[in-house]
């Protein structure tokens, strides 16, 4: 008889195995990112991390509609992710509806088709470098055992982007977020150049760029290098996909 899986065991060990393999943060995120709507059923899910050029970025998202809002934040507009990193605490809204702390990023959310939000911190030496945020299509009040789960995965992005034990562990992350900055940027001209030649939207340009770094053991940086410096065209690895 077959034994049931769960995706949460599955997607921690699947995370821990990148981070046992010294993958880049941009793959490790990008794992985060997939086991956040895996595990939490979560429409999409984004990472914002705090810039050590000062302000807050965006590290990582699911689509293209969740960057537009972890971007709308990190260009200093109120909303769940900046309290989250503020507070060093979880902050949320289970009916965006009904929401009034942030009203730009609400009607934003709620025009791109997302009734709840959640954001869950990166904590490092109990202070918050970061945060995940959960965007669901209805409605919805995570339980103890989701918002536990949640908060796991966004502890293991943290550990995605510094591995070191003591204080180390501040430069290490300031060096590793320019470099996981950059890494994104590459990727996201990796997903242009895929999206143009197959003609295609760049949601689905990064998913496939993704599913090969999965199925080819590469990281999301040595994929994009590859398509951007023409070592891999368009045309043969994707367009099959």
């Amino acid at each position: 008889m077959s034994t049931p899986t769960d995706p949460f065991s599955d997607a921690v060990a699947g995370i821990t195995a990148l981070l046992a393999a010294r993958h880049d943060g941009l793959t490790v995120l990008a794992a985060v990112t997939r086991a956040c709507g895996a595990v939490l059923d979560s429409a999409a899910t984004g990472v914002l991390t705090v810039d050590p050029r000062g302000g807050v970025s965006v590290l990582s998202a699911s689509d293209e509609r969740a960057r537009f809002l972890e971007l709308l934040q990190a260009q200093g507009g109120p909303g769940p992710c900046l309290d989250c990193i503020d507070g060093n605490s979880v902050v949320g809204s289970a009916d965006l509806a009904a929401e009034q702390r942030w009203p730009e990023f609400t009607g934003r959310a709620r025009a791109a088709g997302y009734q709840a939000v959640y954001a869950f911190p990166l904590t490092l030496i109990d202070r918050a470098v970061g945060g995940v945020n959960l965007f669901y299509d209805h409605p919805v009040e995570l339980s103890t055992r989701q918002a536990r789960q949640a908060q796991a995965l966004a502890d293991l992005a943290t550990l995605g982007l510094t591995q070191e034990r003591d204080q180390r562990r501040v430069v290490r992350l300031a060096e590793s977020t320019l470099a996981t900055l950059n890494d994104r940027v590459h990727v996201g001209q990796a997903v242009g150049v895929v999206a143009a030649t197959l003609g295609i939207e760049p949601d689905a340009a990064r998913e496939r760029l993704a599913a090969y770094s999965s199925r080819s053991g590469l990281s999301l940086r040595e994929v994009a290098q590859a398509v951007t410096d023409r070592t891999l065209d368009p045309h043969t690895t994707f367009g099959d996909a």
